[in-house]
């Protein structure tokens, strides 16, 4: 009787790699991430109800870019340096991983652009969308633009659940989420 050849380590290894992690479990994951982000913005809402500014409209072009630089590019930048080290916070908790297509750890301009594409357009669009909600003149601009945000976070969800199980953001970084297992390693 003779044994079939042995397969190389490295085939299986990227076959491991390939299987993503589903919606349920990606889905907590980021839930545990906004969870972490809200934090220093719920400090910053209450900032503003104790200096009795709670309420009125944020106007402005300048107050927009200035949201926009100084939480949206911070957090990105923060979440992408997590995701190059092997994964956020929830991911890390709920036993993810971020990674290239090749089974190696992802650079960080992957972990950028995937972490913008998946997070801060989103959010970006999203914090337009209220602002121009709240001004009869901006109303349609700001319900497009919200829409444009819950489009772009559907097609995630919708991407997730297919075949390979990589959104768009994974696509485009040449990244996929898998599962860890308890020593670390990427498993099936």
């Amino acid at each position: 009787m003779t044994r079939p050849p042995a397969r190389s380590s490295l085939p299986a290894r990227r076959a491991r790699l390939s299987l993503p992690a589903r919606l349920g479990r990606r889905a907590a994951a980021t839930a545990v991430d906004y969870a972490l982000v809200s934090v220093p913005l719920a400090l910053l809402g209450l900032l503003q109800v104790r200096r009795g500014r709670a309420g009125r409209p944020i106007g402005g072009a300048r107050a927009r870019v200035a949201v926009a630089l100084a939480l949206t590019v911070p957090v990105t930048c923060g979440l992408a340096a997590a995701e190059a080290t092997g994964g956020s916070p929830g991911k890390r908790l709920l036993g993810l991983q971020v990674r290239g297509r090749d089974g190696r750890s992802s650079p960080y301009a992957a972990a950028l652009l995937r972490t913008a594409l998946k997070t801060a357009i989103p959010w970006e669009l999203a914090h337009q969308g209220v602002w121009d909600v709240q001004d009869e003149a901006g109303r349609k601009r700001g319900e497009t633009l919200l829409a444009c945000a819950y489009a772009a976070l559907a097609a995630q969800a919708v991407m997730i659940c297919t075949p390979s199980g990589r959104t768009y953001p994974d696509l485009l970084a040449g990244t996929v989420v898998g599962r860890r297992d308890r020593r670390g390693a990427d498993q099936d």
